[in-house]
């Protein structure tokens, strides 16, 4: 008895010190990965800085404060670029879609023509979308456009104008909504026109809109499109809808400046960008642009490029004030009522209204 008692104080403190000693290894390597991590969010941190100031002033009181979100569905940028870039062979640059391109085009238009080294074509045809050709042909004048310009990279915003075909409520044969199926056809067919000859294409969903129904069309209408897009392998889907939503994804007009102060990024029909909102979204397709095709790296700004509009295009949408540009749609005289004759002295505007979204503009 008188000789167990050592060895069981022995055998106890060896394993104190056993735990001790894993202890302080434990301490160590957290105390090594923790610095790692901070060194490399700290230099991450500045590169993130440097590419936001390279695109816009970050003195400007209207630049919304670059979102953590990724612009892109998926792991990777599909976009295809060819090299080199120049001031005298620039890339060519078409931005179409609805009247969300008439903000969007002019902003990415001048950020790309500034660089000298992209030529950009904007078009913007508003009241537009896929589900009403009747209206506006997309695929018919998409290979009209693309034959005259004859660009290498398509950037294509729409869907805001379809959101009533997410409420068909009509089933296919498996019981799934019919419209998915046709609404999915016609991505397809414009990917198929937009990106033939190998040319790359970045399809911009719809952002959240305010009235709640229609938000909810475009929701849908946005899974349908990006998942045709994944199968499009030269097709990058950015996603408006997450880029311009509040925290809890819903619809807000207002997003975070770089100074922490709202800066407003939709105009007052709770559709259409402002000239802030254009070029937080034109900031995000850069950098997807730039990422494949290092333009910044090949920039020639000294000899900078225009910004061209095509043919019949309508004019960029939205001012500062949240004013959107555009008349509200016609409710008090009925369809067959002549339409009221504008004073001589009035100038016609370039900009149609949106009669198949329904939203007339606040005061």
């Amino acid at each position: 008895m008188g000789d167990s008692a050592p060895l069981d104080w022995e055998l106890r403190a060896q394993k104190r010190a056993r735990r001790h000693l894993a202890w302080q290894r434990g301490r160590k390597r957290f105390l090594i990965f923790g610095a790692a991590a901070l060194v490399i969010g700290i230099a991450g941190g500045a590169v993130w800085a440097w590419q936001s100031d390279s695109v816009g002033d970050r003195r400007d009181p209207t630049a919304v404060k670059r979102s953590a979100v990724p612009p892109t569905i998926g792991t990777k940028v599909r976009l295809s670029c060819r090299a080199p870039l120049s001031s005298g062979d620039p890339l060519r640059l078409w931005i179409a879609g609805d009247s969300l391109a008439g903000s969007l085009g002019p902003e990415l238009g001048e950020v790309t023509a500034d660089t000298g080294v992209v030529a950009p074509t904007y078009d913007t045809r508003p009241s537009s979308g896929l589900s009403s050709p009747e209206f506006f042909n997309w695929p018919e004048h998409a290979r009209e456009e693309i034959a005259r310009i004859d660009p290498e990279v398509v950037v294509f915003i729409i869907g805001a104008n379809d959101s009533g075909v997410a409420h068909d409520e009509t089933l296919d044969d498996n019981g799934a909504p019919a419209w998915r199926a046709r609404y999915g056809a016609l991505v397809d067919e414009m990917l198929n026109i937009l990106g033939d000859d190998g040319r790359s294409v970045i399809w911009i969903g719809s952002p959240t809109l305010r009235d709640d129904e229609k938000n909810d069309g475009v929701r849908q209408l946005n899974e349908v499109a990006s998942e045709v897009a994944s199968l499009h392998a030269r097709t990058t889907y950015v996603d408006a809808y997450t880029l311009f939503g509040d925290r809890s994804g819903d619809y807000t007009p207002t997003l975070p400046g770089e100074d922490g102060d709202p800066v407003r990024v939709r105009t007052s029909d709770g559709v259409h960008f402002t000239p802030a909102g254009g070029r937080y979204l034109a900031a995000h397709v850069f950098d997807i642009l730039d990422q494949r095709c290092d333009i910044r790296g090949q920039a020639d700004p000294q000899n900078p490029q225009p910004v061209r509009q095509s043919p019949g295009s309508g004019g960029p949408t939205g001012d500062e004030t949240g004013n959107s540009g555009t008349a509200p749609p016609p409710t008090a005289p009925p369809p067959t009522a002549p339409p009221p004759t504008p004073p001589p002295t009035a100038p016609p505007t370039t900009l149609l209204p949106l009669p198949s979204l329904g939203i007339e503009s606040a005061p």
